[in-house]
């Protein structure tokens, strides 16, 4: 999870050492890194020869992946806990100089030379409990509540331009009738730029709903998952945690974009 001020990187360097997937169970139980050799699709686990025999045999309905189809793993295992720059690797340590989440290559190509480094399975111990993360929800639930009300806004103002523009091509329809040639050139050019307008208009407009709508999808996922892993793996709880408070300060960024356009419109 580079950033501008980490160390130098080659992302295409990284890519040739990263890890390949690691057994779920056997790195969060016992903290050992054993090459996975299934996936499972309905558990979102990857698992290493001796696990998925434990899998199978209380699972056995479940859809599981052998390495012939390792490309659709990455969508499968524990994608919130993946790394965003590598993400056939699991987040692994924080870089707390940068504030970044870091897989084992991201240490080694971009954090080599940063003191500051822990691992998110000690960050994590308590996190459940952790007053913030109690509170991530309720905090969640008025950020998307806000969101939800600038989409609201904007369709309204999206709304409110398509009429008047209506409302003004029939004022221009009427004027024509009787105008004489010269004014009726005016007209033209006036429609043109009219129109104009008001595309690029509703077009800023509906970005900032589509830009609205994106990431109040992500912060609900970042928050579905926690809700379903409410007493599961804390390092999990923790990625997801950071990552959604990043979520939210970015919405919040937005929204304070959104209410200076708003006083423009």
């Amino acid at each position: 999870m580079a950033s501008k001020d980490a160390q130098p990187s080659s992302l295409e360097s990284a890519s040739e050492f990263e890890n390949d997937f690691d057994c779920d169970i056997c790195l969060y139980k016992d903290n050992k890194k054993i090459e996975a050799k299934f996936c499972c699709v309905d558990c979102s686990k990857c698992y290493c020869d001796i696990c998925v025999i434990y899998h199978n045999g209380m699972l056995n309905k479940h859809t599981v992946l052998d390495r012939s189809d390792v490309n659709k793993w990455v969508s499968q295992a524990n994608a919130f806990a993946r790394c965003g720059l590598h993400p056939r690797n699991v987040v692994e340590m924080v870089c707390e100089i940068h504030g970044e989440l870091c897989c084992n290559v991201c240490v080694t190509f971009n954090h080599k030379m940063c003191r500051s480094l822990r691992q998110v399975k000690d960050l994590a111990k308590g996190i459940h409990e952790m007053a913030d993360f109690k509170q991530l929800p309720a905090n969640v639930s008025k950020l998307t509540s806000n969101i939800n009300q600038v989409i609201q806004d904007m369709k309204k103002k999206q709304q409110s331009v398509k009429e008047s523009g209506k409302s003004m091509l029939k004022e221009i329809n009427a004027l024509r009738s009787a105008l004489n040639q010269l004014l009726d050139e005016l007209e033209k050019r006036t429609v043109i730029q009219m129109k104009s307008g008001l595309a690029d208009l509703d077009d800023t407009l509906q970005k900032d709903v589509d830009s609205c709508t994106r990431i109040h999808d992500q912060i609900n996922d970042f928050l579905d998952n926690i809700r379903s892993n409410d007493k599961g793996s804390e390092p999990n709880s923790y990625i997801c945690y950071r990552k959604c408070q990043d979520k939210m300060t970015e919405a919040n960024s937005l929204l304070h974009k959104m209410s200076n356009k708003a006083e423009i419109l």
